[in-house]
This record gives C-alpha cells, structure tokens and sequence, in this order.
C-alpha cells in the first residue's frame, strides 16, 4: 500500500545506483548485469547515468515518504528504442530488500507504456535462464521465450505489444 515515485535517472544519480548495489545481493547484481559486479562510481555507473536521452529512457523508483528520498533508489527501469526499429530493449533491477512487492510489476507496466506511447511494435529483453522472477514477470505480460544463439545461459523474451494491454495473471502480481 506505499506509494512510490518515479523520476528519470540523473547524471549525478552514480552514488544513488552505488548504493543500490550494496543493498543488493551479489546474485541479483549477477542476475542483472550477467556477471559479478561489485557496486562502486566508475565505467558502469557512467554506462547507467550518461545516455542518449533522445534514445534511452531510465527510471528510478523511490519512497517520497523518506526525507529526501533518503532509503534511496529502490528500483529502475530501462528501455532503449531502437533506432532501426519500431521496437526497444528493456531492463528492470529491483533492490533485493524489495523484491516480492509487486514494485517489478508496477515498473513492467510503466515501461509497456512508454513503449506503446511511442508507437513500439515490441519490448525484448535478455534474460539469464536462471532468473526465474523475471521470466516469470514477462511472461505474466504476454512474453515469449526464444533461445538466445549467441549466450546458452540466456534467452531473448519478446512481448508483442499489438492490440490491448495483456492483464498480468494473479500469479504474478506476488512475484
């Protein structure tokens, strides 16, 4: 029952998304950047908060009830619009003392609709096959599977996004 709110990610956002991290586990961090990362300001930081804007759309998540938004960011979503395509690639990281309160879920269908307000055909993501959660949270809004050829510990999920809105199954608003 919180409300949460969400602000575009920030140059000066480094040691917010530092701090991120170090309340993350080392697994999530895996999960999400695909190997182990250890949080600290430098090259990836820069990757996360120095973007194309025009091309690239990065949200924080945050608890306006703290002062200052001091519990920091508690989740962010990305999605970068292809420049050859009607299409994006998303990500979404939520802290891990977080996880299993709907906040992936309300962030899936922030990005669905940045995605269909500029006129997407599809999202797709890059998932470790061993992140259970998140598959389980794309397929809760219409995503398909596919097998990546390149990377045998990833698949590609893809969510179509003609027509109406997929309604997200019970099941997954617990995960």
């Amino acid at each position: 029952g919180r409300k949460l709110r969400l602000r575009p990610i920030r140059t000066d956002d480094a040691e917010a998304l530092v701090q991120m991290g170090l309340r993350s586990t080392p697994d999530d961090l895996r999960l999400r950047f695909f190997s182990p990362v250890r949080p600290a300001v430098g090259h990836l930081t820069s990757l996360l908060t120095e973007f194309d804007r025009a091309h690239h759309i990065a949200v924080a998540a945050y608890d306006p009830a703290t002062a200052d938004g001091e519990d920091g960011i508690l989740g962010v979503v990305r999605l970068i619009l292809s420049r050859e395509e009607p299409e994006g690639e998303f990500a979404i990281m939520i802290r891990s003392d977080q996880a299993g309160r709907g906040l992936g879920h309300r962030l899936m269908e922030e990005m669905l609709g940045w995605a269909r307000e500029r006129g997407l055909k599809r999202v797709r993501a890059e998932i470790l096959f061993e992140n259970k959660r998140m598959l389980r949270l794309a397929r809760a809004f219409g995503g398909v599977v596919q097998p990546q050829s390149q990377d045998f510990r990833a698949v590609q999920v893809v969510i179509e996004l003609d027509g109406e809105p997929p309604r997200p199954t019970p099941r997954a608003r617990k995960a």
